[in-house]
């Protein structure tokens, strides 16, 4: 791959940015920009601690892997987490439309380098930050050096400026995806019981496997009748994964079939919000329990060589060790 040396580069720019001063969200304001009351307040650097990145991945589309995604985020935001949701899928982003809202301008419009992320990112409902997805860009990898740099420190002031970064990356093992899933802390593989749809988790979770993410790998079963059922198709892929790749998969939990998702969606209203007494929104708030518990582990925790580091690194070609 080109750019051999960017890496190196790289790396020094983020550890200058590491030591820069933190970014945090101004109080909520009407707009979407700077100018307009959404933009983030200076504030006291915190040495070195960088978000906790989760990314929501499936194999397949379909499965409510983005509306897990804006409900999770804002299970994270009730708990008194600072919490943004990257919508990193750069073909059919969509968070925004869950969450009501029509952005001016998106990540693409970082990418490009025409705006900062403090501009683009957006207040959304439930009381975290969206930065919305780009839509134009196929391969983040592909971008010249100068605009890939430039990505990399903008999202880097967004991970130092949260708690908790939740990635909704886009459906399949394209680059991008598995790129933005491989380099997270955690990864919750997302799956109906649907045949069709647990093959295709187990072929995510084999491609992110390969990439050397065996570490952090979790199931949600969504959609699911039971929980027995749910947990029948977490063991058929933990079997096979250990069978063949020598790696468990963690039980993360299931969301119900719940005819109070698709209402929520026609309403364009995350459904923890909407409905939050029904079994959906319990199961989310339950697996955002779950999820807050968890330690980072010593290995990443110690380093904090964070998300955008190592996701540097696998858009350079270079994945982390």
């Amino acid at each position: 791959m080109q750019d051999g040396s960017l890496l190196p580069d790289q790396a020094e720019r983020l550890r200058r940015l590491v030591n820069a001063p933190r970014i945090t969200p101004e109080a909520p304001g009407t707009g979407t920009g700077l100018g307009s009351g959404v933009g983030m307040a200076a504030e006291r650097p915190r040495a070195k601690r960088l978000a906790r990145a989760i990314a929501v991945s499936s194999g397949k589309g379909g499965v409510g892997k983005t509306n897990l995604s804006v409900n999770l985020a804002v299970a994270f935001a009730a708990r008194g987490m600072r919490t943004a949701l990257l919508d990193a899928d750069l073909g059919l982003a969509n968070a925004d439309v869950l969450c009501g809202i029509t952005p001016r301008i998106t990540l693409e419009d970082v990418i490009t380098g025409d705006r900062l992320i403090e501009e683009v990112m957006v207040h959304a409902p439930g009381g975290f930050r969206l930065v919305p997805g780009a839509s134009g860009v196929s391969r983040l990898a592909d971008i010249g050096a100068a605009q890939r740099r430039h990505v990399i420190e903008q999202l880097l002031r967004l991970e130092q400026s949260v708690d908790v970064l939740v990635i909704d990356t886009g459906a399949g093992i394209g680059v991008n995806s598995m790129a933005f899933a491989a380099a997270s802390d955690t990864v919750l593989v997302t799956a109906t019981p649907e045949p069709t749809s647990i093959a295709d988790a187990y072929g995510a979770i084999k491609t992110l496997a390969a990439r050397g993410s065996r570490e952090g790998l979790q199931l949600v079963v969504n959609m699911a009748q039971s929980d027995e059922e749910a947990r029948a198709v977490h063991a058929r892929i933990d079997r096979v994964a250990r069978a063949f790749l020598d790696l468990r998969i963690g039980y993360a939990g299931a969301i119900p079939l719940d005819q109070a998702v698709p209402k929520a969606v026609r309403r364009r209203e995350p459904f923890v919000l909407a409905a939050p007494d029904a079994p959906a929104a319990r199961a989310v708030r339950q697996l955002a329990r779950s999820l807050a518990g968890e330690s980072v582990g010593p290995s990443k925790a110690d380093v904090r060589s964070g998300f955008l580091a190592r996701l540097a690194g696998y858009l350079s070609g270079r994945p982390r060790a």
